[in-house]
């Protein structure tokens, strides 16, 4: 595989081999990805700023695979990616956390599956916008996040946030749900951490987890690639799929495997688009497109949106 090591699929075991789309065609996307943000921003970015819009892929524009016998996606990789280096500007992050509140906080189809004072466990809190939420709803709410920048801000936000993986957590009180918004699709082994959320949930607990959706992105790049005017451009540009900077993409299907194979029945999905757009502006002309494709995806849900939120039950043996 061009000096890339063979990866088995995490779903099905299978030896991902199948090249679904060409080193040079990611970069192609990751060019439009750049040119999309840039032409809606009102002045020349620093570097800093562009951290979670074009500047959070890891590994640099490597081949997109896909599993021949399920279908998962896997996005090769030069080297590993290390979150916890990632560098972010404080006045961004202070100016982006209410905008991420906001977007958790009108989730309010998630607060009836939890009792008051329940034990909730984030993994990858980021900036603890949803711990804050989880709080409101009268939840007790524990974050991990490996991120240096992104795990004291959310401290001095007033969150309890540990500085740890997952495998060295060890907390008091088994959680009554874990969620995982943002960041399973870049989990080297994503059965590993299935297996330690088994362990750590009281018994029936509830795992909610968000991925981007791979039957979207793929459904939106064919057209993009027939060059079907700019709409498939802004549904993926404003989706954050474009080069489809992650390492798993899991379709509806992909993703309910996975989760059965490691002890979780999934009961409820949702379909979803990106929390918010990061930009460190909301101009008049992003709030008005970002609206239009939130608005197609809510009215289309039976073709799939462009990310899948999935809660499932904790099975016991």
């Amino acid at each position: 595989m061009d000096g890339y090591s063979a990866r088995r699929c995490p779903v099905c075991d299978a030896e991902i081999v199948s090249i679904g789309t060409s080193a040079r065609q990611i970069e192609r996307e990751s060019n439009l990805r750049k040119a999309f943000v840039t032409q809606r921003l009102d002045h020349r970015p620093e570097e800093l700023e562009l951290m979670d819009l074009t500047r959070f892929m890891h590994g640099g524009p490597g081949r997109l695979l896909s599993c021949p016998a399920c279908g998962l996606l896997f996005r090769e990789e030069v080297r590993t990616a290390r979150y916890d280096a990632d560098v972010y500007d404080p006045e961004l992050m202070r100016h982006l956390y209410p905008r991420y509140q906001r977007a958790f906080a009108e989730k309010i189809q998630y607060k009836p599956i939890l009792r008051n004072h329940a034990e909730v466990l984030e993994i990858g809190s980021h900036l603890g916008s949803f711990l804050q939420t989880a709080e409101e709803w009268g939840w007790r709410p524990t974050g991990l996040d490996i991120g240096a920048y992104t795990s004291s801000f959310a401290r001095r936000q007033g969150m309890l946030v540990k500085r740890l993986p997952l495998e060295d957590y060890s907390p008091r009180l088994r959680p009554d749900a874990i969620f995982i918004w943002n960041c399973f699709e870049q989990l080297d082994d994503p059965s590993a951490i299935l297996d330690r959320s088994y362990r750590l949930l009281a018994p029936h607990g509830l795992l909610v987890v968000r991925v981007p959706n791979a039957d979207f992105y793929r459904r939106k790049r064919k057209q993009l690639e027939h060059a079907e005017g700019s709409k498939p451009l802004r549904e993926l540009g404003y989706n954050n799929l474009l080069g489809f900077p992650y390492l798993y993409g899991y379709t509806p299907s992909t993703l309910d495997r996975l989760l059965r194979n490691n002890g979780f029945d999934p009961v409820v999905k949702h379909n979803s688009n990106l929390l918010t757009p990061p930009y460190p502006e909301l101009s008049a002309r992003i709030r008005k497109e970002w609206r239009a494709i939130r608005r197609k995806t809510e009215a289309s849900p039976e073709s799939g949106g462009p990310w899948i939120e999935v809660v499932s039950r904790r099975l016991t043996q």
